[in-house]
């Protein structure tokens, strides 16, 4: 069979079953098995797909029929130019997160040298585009779970950023010393009733990266009340949050003494807080 139409069937197939962007999710995964990039698939519609293409294709699209996301099937997420390895184990990076990365990086001179923390570092995406942006930063990523620093250490040692990038198991600030010139968190922020409204994709990722507890923002407090505790002067404190947050979030910290700015993500929502302590 020729790859239009093996194609074709996949997307109708993965509308089917509910997927979410099925003709994307047919195409990366099609890419995928034969190692080449979407716009090939686009140009070569008449290409005959061996009969261990084809299987390996068959083997893709029932795991995401099934409701697997994406980067958990092809085993890596593309995040700031990299291709951030992922599992089970880890939340898949978001565009946001990239967008928070990018705003923060603007506030600082990328020949400066810098020590950088991100707290809920998950599967280290932030910690890494943090250490390649800047060449004399040295960055700690801090979790709570041992399985997701494991995939951290996975991404530091594909980069080689092992010389410049540590991890930590942590609860939070239970074992962190030291100060920083920047807090950067993408925290679990979802409320615990929203949950289990996601997406059958997203719920295959791990409960503990999502989950913020009541209103969202049971990790945030206790993040943000001791923050300036491990900030140098002049040092940033940068949050991602959910919808709804951000002004709430910006205005605590302002009543603790922080001077707080909310940010919009690029379709116009209240996403991200920064604030410096004054």
């Amino acid at each position: 069979m020729q790859l239009a139409e093996i194609l074709s069937q996949a997307v109708i197939r993965l509308t089917r079953s509910g997927s979410d962007e099925p003709q994307a999710n047919a195409e990366w995964l099609l890419a995928c098995v034969l190692n080449v990039t979407r716009t090939w698939l686009l140009a070569h519609g008449d290409y005959e797909l061996s009969e261990n293409e084809l299987a390996l294709y068959e083997k893709y699209l029932t795991r995401k029929a099934a409701g697997e996301p994406l980067s958990h099937i092809v085993g890596y997420q593309p995040f700031d130019g990299m291709d951030i390895i992922v599992s089970p184990d880890v939340l898949t990076p978001r565009p946001e997160t990239e967008e928070l990365v990018e705003i923060v990086s603007a506030l600082y001179d990328k020949k400066g040298t810098y020590t950088f923390l991100d707290m809920c570092t998950g599967s280290g995406c932030i910690a890494c585009a943090l250490a390649r942006r800047f060449a004399r930063a040295r960055v700690l990523g801090v979790d709570i779970s041992e399985k997701a620093l494991a995939i951290a250490h996975e991404n530091i040692k594909k980069f080689r950023l092992h010389e410049r990038v540590q991890l930590m198991q942590s609860n939070l600030w239970e074992s962190v010393t030291g100060t920083f010139d920047l807090i950067i968190s993408n925290p679990p922020y979802i409320p615990s009733q929203i949950v289990d409204t996601l997406t059958q994709e997203v719920l295959r990722e791990p409960r503990l990266a999502l989950d913020g507890g009541a209103d969202g923002l049971d990790i945030v407090r206790p993040l943000c009340s001791v923050a300036a505790d491990y900030l140098n002067p002049g040092g940033w404190l940068a949050l991602e949050l959910c919808k709804g947050q951000a002004a709430a979030v910006a205005r605590g910290l302002q009543e603790i003494g922080w001077q707080a700015v909310v940010k919009k993500d690029i379709v116009g929502i209240e996403r991200f807080v920064l604030a410096q302590k004054i």
